[in-house]
């Protein structure tokens, strides 16, 4: 008994696992009385009748609504009494595609295939956005009569979900998008994306591939940009019809080392022009990504977190409160002292373009005039930009960036020990306006500290009143006759008066 009772329970956990693992799921079609007098519906015998050749429809109010992109297949098994066929209508807003069912038995269609040979430019919207799936009569002959055994939709087995993309019109003026013809334009080689606002940002490692079914009218190719903060890695697409990336493969082709912080911390994927050729023109049938299968899957690493250094001692803080902004310009220009709170980006990983500290304003600024070295503690190799305001009298010329007049670029290397020290004595007011890392897809990494050392005015306790023979200049460079307590220039050296 015990044994046959183990036999029993063995046999039960392999019906459970078996349900547990089944690849599919069907989703039944129910019918409600027809809502016009060109139709009618015997729930008993499942018969649908039609007396004209449109407006004959049969509500299926089983079928989801919405998002019908899991779905792999809609089955209809059925017997045409009369009328030789019949339509299954998917409808989005007031329009509908249309699939003729034309033998009895179980008819089978492939959604996203079926759909697509009836409307190739846009029938992912229906995939999209179905309002509504219903039976309708013969629009050619009527009437007609078809006896409905059953009509379901089935999800994938072998493959996975698919989620479609969609398209906001550019951001600027160097792409064009046309929702219409579905066509994608671009007239320079760079900045020019087309915004993938469709597509799940974030963590996309649930994703197996990428499909993208495009005709390349000129151009050459075009790229796909997986963005992670301001670094991206480019897939280049050079080809017409379905091309199909495997996303974690592909991407660890390109980037063996950092791939799986792309697929992990994915903020953005978008199309891009050829970065070769311009202009350039492509139409995009669909894009879409698809999960893996069920019983598939990949391992993604985890990101690696680089381990803070010790802080070195002996320094101070490059904090928010130091930044100052001036407002208006000219003659007529003022500065307020802490009035913005810049970005400071620091112990996170970071790439292109993205700003350390400081913003890309050249009116706000940190005065460290009186301050010999900026320290920055980051990753050994890691390149860093600079931008600095230098001029003496800085509101004549906060509408210059020019590179060596009132705008300085200073490139920077972080050395091997984690450091990179900047000697601020070398320009007479070193305004920062801010760090940033420099467009380079192979430069990425981490600034832990911003470090200040000691004050140039280190020693000087007071100063005696100044005499006929002495010039007092603020540290914006203007000329004061009766100075009082701060920091000044005379005679080419900083001096405090208390």
């Amino acid at each position: 008994m015990k044994k046959f009772t183990k036999l029993f329970m063995a046999f039960a956990l392999c019906l459970v696992a078996l349900v547990a693992n089944a690849k599919t799921e069907k989703v039944y079609a129910t019918f409600e009385k027809p809502s016009n007098t060109n139709t009618t519906w015997d729930a008993a015998t499942k018969t649908f009748t039609w007396s004209t050749t449109w407006y004959n429809q049969l509500r299926n109010i089983g079928l989801p609504n919405g998002d019908i992109s899991k779905y792999k297949k809609l089955v209809v098994d059925c017997e045409i009494v009369s009328g030789e066929q019949f339509r299954i209508l998917f409808y989005k807003g007031g329009s509908n595609l249309t699939l003729y069912v034309t033998k009895s038995g179980v008819n089978e269609f492939i959604i996203a295939d079926t759909l697509k040979s009836i409307a190739p430019n846009d029938y992912n919207e229906y995939m999209l956005a179905c309002d509504e799936i219903c039976l309708s009569g013969n629009n050619g002959a009527a009437p007609g009569e078809v006896k409905i055994n059953e009509v379901y939709l089935e999800t994938y087995d072998d493959e996975g979900e698919k989620t479609f993309a969609t398209f906001e019109a550019p951001a600027n003026t160097n792409t064009t998008w046309n929702a219409e013809t579905k066509t994608f334009t671009w007239s320079t080689t760079w900045y020019n994306q087309l915004r993938n606002i469709g597509l799940p940002n974030g963590d996309i490692s649930k994703y197996k591939k990428l499909v993208v079914d495009c005709d390349i009218v000129s151009g050459e190719q075009f790229r796909i940009l997986f963005y992670k903060g301001g670094s991206n890695l480019t897939l280049y697409v050079t080809k017409s019809g379905v091309n199909e990336f495997i996303i974690a493969d592909t991407l660890k082709s390109i980037a063996p080392n950092d791939y799986n912080e792309y697929i992990l911390a994915c903020d953005e994927i978008c199309l891009s022009g050829n970065n070769v050729v311009a202009p350039g023109e492509v139409k995009i049938n669909s894009v879409y990504l698809e999960t893996y299968p069920e019983n598939e899957s990949v391992d993604i690493p985890e990101i690696e977190v680089e381990e803070a250094p010790a802080k070195p001692e002996g320094y101070i803080d490059l904090v928010a409160s130091m930044y100052h902004e001036w407002t208006g310009t000219g003659a007529d220009a003022t500065e307020t002292a802490t009035a913005v709170s810049p970005v400071i980006n620091l112990g996170k990983k970071i790439g292109n373009g993205e700003m350390v500290y400081g913003v890309k304003n050249k009116a706000q600024f940190a005065d460290l005039s009186s301050y010999k070295q900026l320290v920055v503690v980051a990753t050994p190799g890691l390149k860093l930009v600079l931008n600095l305001n230098h001029d003496v009298d800085i509101k004549e010329n906060l509408g210059d960036y020019a590179e060596g007049e009132s705008y300085v670029w200073v490139d920077a290397v972080v050395g091997e020990d984690g450091t990179y020290t900047f000697d601020l004595t070398q320009y007479p007011y070193a305004h920062l306006n801010n760090i940033r890392l420099p467009w380079d897809n192979n430069n990425k990494g981490t600034v832990w500290y911003l470090l200040l050392s000691e004050s140039v005015s280190t020693g000087i306790n007071e100063i005696e009143e100044p005499t006929i023979d002495n010039v007092y200049f603020d540290l914006q460079g203007r000329k004061v006759q009766n100075p009082s307590r701060g920091l000044y220039i005379v005679n080419g050296k900083k001096v405090v008066v208390r």
